[in-house]
């Protein structure tokens, strides 16, 4: 059962991890400002 387990929790921080990746298509990430609303592009990261 312990083995079950862990194999389930490792498969749900996965999921969780690749849910934040950024997307390799190119597109920018937009964010949006919680107090405002204004929504603008977030800067390209340098490698």
């Amino acid at each position: 059962m312990k083995k079950v387990s862990a194999v389930i929790l490792s498969l749900l921080l996965v999921m969780s991890l690749a849910a934040c990746a950024k997307t390799m298509d190119g597109e920018k990430a937009r964010v949006k400002c919680p107090a405002c609303g204004y929504e603008f592009d977030v800067p390209a990261e340098r490698p």
